[in-house]
């Protein structure tokens, strides 16, 4: 049996703020760095597994328009993050990614993110031969828990 996947129309948020001002490419990436799992094998192939909870971890990078408001908007919290850490409020947020059968109906893949941080500063650069990255601000995140659910 043929199975068909359309999608399109995802939406990023962020402690409440639905980003909008997306550039090209992949414009939300969501890794995840370490494994969820530890394990070891010793004497007779005899195996320990571990909960590794760093695999709860989450990074994501975000590609915006540079001065666009969504820009602006994470720039300002970035100020805020670096002038006083411990006061700063941590991001939350959610991806949803929309996925069609072909028969109109949508499954709803969401991306549930809890204790963000701005990882890095933004990098820039002039170029004179039409690169356009030159116009995009990546953002690169961490948060310390995403759980993905499928409904």
């Amino acid at each position: 049996m043929t199975i068909y996947a359309l999608t399109g129309n995802d939406s990023f948020i962020l402690n409440d703020r639905v980003f909008n001002d997306m550039a090209d490419g992949s414009t939300i990436s969501i890794t995840f760095p370490n494994e969820k799992i530890g394990h070891t094998t010793g004497k007779n192939g005899n195996t320990v597994f571990a909960t590794d909870k760093q695999g709860l971890n989450a990074e994501c990078e975000l590609r915006l328009i540079a001065g666009s408001k969504d820009d602006i908007w994470l720039n300002g919290l970035s100020i805020e993050q670096e002038r006083d850490l411990p006061t700063f409020t941590v991001l939350n947020g959610s991806f949803t990614k929309r996925i069609g059968d072909g028969s109109g109906n949508v499954k709803f893949i969401n991306y549930v993110l809890k204790g963000g941080v701005i990882r890095q500063n933004i990098d820039t650069n002039e170029n004179l031969q039409g690169e356009t990255d030159q116009a995009i601000a990546v953002y690169r995140l961490f948060f310390a828990e995403a759980q993905r659910a499928i409904g």
